[in-house]
């Protein structure tokens, strides 16, 4: 009787055991969200989507590149 006793403590032990370790690295993996989140504009030229602090700004316009705002600029 003894040793069925013994058995059932040592698996509760484990079991309470693995469930504390799955707890822990279930509060590990969870990222926080990313505090560096901008808003994204669009090239003047081209038109492609990019962070605001990417961009490259004349005026109130925003490019994706040096280039396209010569080429803009050259047309307007």
């Amino acid at each position: 009787m003894s040793k069925i006793l013994l058995i059932a403590i040592v698996v509760a032990v484990a079991f309470w055991l693995l469930r504390n370790h799955r707890r822990r690295a279930d509060r590990h993996a969870q990222r926080p969200p990313d505090p560096q989140a901008e808003d994204m504009v669009d090239c003047a030229h081209c038109g492609v989507h990019l962070p605001r602090g990417e961009g490259i700004v004349s005026g109130a316009l925003y490019f994706c590149s040096a280039e396209h705002e010569r080429e803009f600029r050259a047309k307007h």
